[in-house]
């Protein structure tokens, strides 16, 4: 069976591990879990200094959600 992924893997000209798939998508929920309590402590806080560098906090963990997606849509696109 692993070397049947493998092959399939291969010959879509990206190989792409089945751990490596696993480690984007526990990245991927970490990142939006991070995004959130950012969110959380924008909206908590009272410190507009501190709003400010949380706010930030969790455009740039979207960012990485929205690549991490990328990175999988097109593993899946190569793959099917």
């Amino acid at each position: 069976m692993y070397n049947q992924q493998q092959q399939q893997q291969t010959l879509s000209g990206n190989t792409v591990t089945a751990k490596e798939l696993a480690y984007i998508s526990d990245s991927l929920s970490n990142e939006e879990l991070l995004a959130k309590i950012a969110v959380q402590g924008v909206m908590e806080s009272q410190t507009p200094q501190l709003k400010q560098k949380l706010a930030q906090i969790a455009q740039e963990r979207l960012q990485n959600t929205d690549q991490l997606l990328r990175t999988l849509q097109q593993h899946t696109q190569t793959t099917h």
